[in-house]
């Protein structure tokens, strides 16, 4: 048990580092990600997905990295992509006509204001991590999985539809 929740919070923050890493680039370079696609990844989409994978997988040590590292990606570069909607532009606009280049006020600016937000969601994806590995441990949670993941997908999906801002 304990060994599902340290690796719930290695895969976490190499997600976590990872979606930040595209955040930076994106806003430094002159490369137009956007994040806006990653942002119906919320935690109930995460641990559907998660569950329904589970219930259909055997235990592979590099597919399971590999997988649980990609959904902790797409679930932190939803929580940033949700951040960066809210971004002042005119604030930007000032910062930079300063004279202060991207890299500093992306830096000094943007990942500062989103330090608080970035370890909630750290702390949200590590547990849903955790938890995803601790059930796949338990026997008789692999029969319900499939379609618990498949409910929760639905209802992740359904809050990001209602929840989005138009």
């Amino acid at each position: 048990m304990l060994r599902g929740i340290l690796l719930g919070l290695t895969l976490s923050s190499i997600g976590l580092i990872g979606a930040s890493l595209l955040t930076w680039l994106g806003l430094v370079s002159f490369a137009n990600i956007n994040l806006v696609p990653f942002s119906f990844v919320n935690a109930l989409t995460t641990l559907g997905l998660l569950f329904m994978y589970n219930s259909v997988f055997e235990a592979s040590a590099v597919r399971d990295f590999l997988i649980y590292v990609v959904v902790a990606f797409f679930f932190h570069a939803g929580r940033l992509s949700v951040l960066l909607e809210g971004e002042d532009k005119r604030l930007r606009v000032f910062f930079l006509s300063a004279g202060h280049t991207k890299n500093e006020y992306v830096l000094n600016y943007l990942f500062r204001r989103a330090m608080r937000k970035n370890i909630a969601s750290l702390l949200l994806c590590w547990g849903l991590l955790s938890l995803t590995i601790v059930l796949r441990n338990l026997n008789t949670w692999k029969s319900q999985g499939f379609w618990v993941g498949i409910f929760m997908l639905c209802l992740g999906v359904t809050y990001f539809l209602l929840d989005r801002r138009h």
